[in-house]
């Protein structure tokens, strides 16, 4: 089990209320947490946004989340499957096939970053 990062927790509590108030609200946040990450931080902060997605069950906050994701790799610089993410693949999928925007679009995204083909 990963340790979650108590500044990702909150960006989940009461973000309705959050989001109202600033459109940007997830970018901001998200930023908040990336800026100034060196590649390798991004890499090792992976499982935690992973780790993250399933315990989402809305598909707005999936949406937000799987662009998190692609950003951190982003920032990471590599297209390397992290170990964490390997292993909870199958599942991951699973889950978010629940969720048909977010499996339709940053889904898709993601795997094309990562340059899954299945």
């Amino acid at each position: 089990m990963i340790k979650t990062d108590n500044r990702l927790l909150e960006i989940y509590e009461e973000w309705q209320g959050k989001l109202e108030k600033d459109e940007w609200y997830f970018s901001n946040s998200f930023e908040s947490i990336t800026k100034g990450m060196t590649s390798e931080e991004a890499y090792n902060y992976l499982p935690k946004v992973i780790e993250m997605l399933f315990k989402l069950d809305e598909d707005y906050l999936i949406w937000e989340a799987l662009y998190f994701l692609i950003k951190l790799y982003s920032i990471a610089n590599t297209t390397q499957i992290h170990p964490f993410f390997e292993r909870n693949w199958s599942e991951l999928t699973n889950h978010i096939k629940k969720f048909n925007d977010s499996y339709a679009t940053p889904f898709k995204v993601l795997k094309n970053h990562l340059r899954i083909t299945n």
